[in-house]
C-alpha cells in the first residue's frame, strides 16, 4: 500500500515536467503511462508477505532448525502442484508457458519466448524459483539477490520476468519507485501462477 500511495505521489510530479519539445512531451507521456500501468498491476496483484519453508521428508533433518517455524492464527500453508512448465513474462514478444527441459538457463527460455522487446529491462531480468526463491542481479540499482538469472539452470515451475525500462524522467526516486513496483508486481503474479 505504501508502494502504491508513493507511486501515485510520483504520478502527479509527473503532470509538472516541462513538455515544450516533442522529447520531452514524449518522455512525460511514457513515463505517465508506465506509472498508470505499473499502478494497475500491483491493484489487481497486490504481493502478498511469505515466507519460503525449505521442508525435508524427514522431520528429524529440519525440526528446531530456522526452517521449522511455527504457524499462527491466520497463516496458511501452501504447497504447490508439480508444475512441468517454465512461464516466461514481461517484456519479451511472446510470454507463454514452455515446457521445462533439463539444464537449460533463462536465456533459453526467452529466446523460446521469442527474446527480449525493445522495452525489455535487459539488466533487470529475473527469476522466481517455483520455492519462491528469487535469482537477480541488477548492478548499479536497486536488487542483488545473488547468482546470474540468465545462466543458471531453470527448473519445473520457475518464472522469468523481464521488467520493462524506465524512462529517465521524473524525480531522483521515481526510477528506483517503477522499478521497486515492477519487481512487486511481478513477483505477485508469479506466485499467483505458482500457487494457484
Amino acid at each position: 500500500m505504501d508502494l502504491v500511495s508513493r507511486l501515485k505521489m510520483e504520478r502527479l510530479q509527473l503532470k509538472d515536467l516541462p513538455d515544450a519539445t516533442e522529447d520531452q512531451k514524449n518522455a512525460k507521456l511514457n513515463a505517465i503511462a508506465q506509472t498508470d500501468s505499473t499502478l494497475g498491476q500491483l491493484s489487481s496483484n497486490p504481493p502478498i508477505g511469505r515466507v519460503v519453508i525449505h521442508i525435508s521428508s524427514d522431520m528429524k533433518q529440519w525440526k528446531g532448525t530456522p526452517s521449522d517455524i511455527a504457524l499462527r492464527d491466520g497463516d496458511v500453508l501452501m504447497i504447490p502442484k508439480k508444475a512441468n512448465v517454465v512461464m516466461v513474462n514481461g517484456q519479451v514478444f511472446n510470454p507463454t508457458a514452455i515446457t521445462a527441459q533439463a539444464n537449460h538457463s533463462a536465456k533459453w527460455y526467452l529466446s523460446q519466448a521469442g527474446g527480449l522487446t525493445p522495452l525489455a529491462d535487459k539488466k533487470g531480468v529475473f527469476v522466481v524459483r517455483a520455492d519462491g526463491s528469487v535469482i537477480g542481479n541488477k548492478k548499479g540499482s536497486i536488487w542483488v539477490f545473488g547468482g546470474d538469472p540468465m545462466s543458471a539452470a531453470l527448473r519445473p515451475g520457475d518464472t522469468v520476468v523481464v521488467p520493462e525500462k524506465t524512462p529517465k524522467v521524473g524525480g531522483p526516486n521515481w526510477s528506483l519507485l517503477m522499478q521497486s513496483a515492477q519487481v512487486a508486481s511481478s513477483v505477485a503474479l508469479a506466485v499467483a501462477y505458482i500457487h494457484p
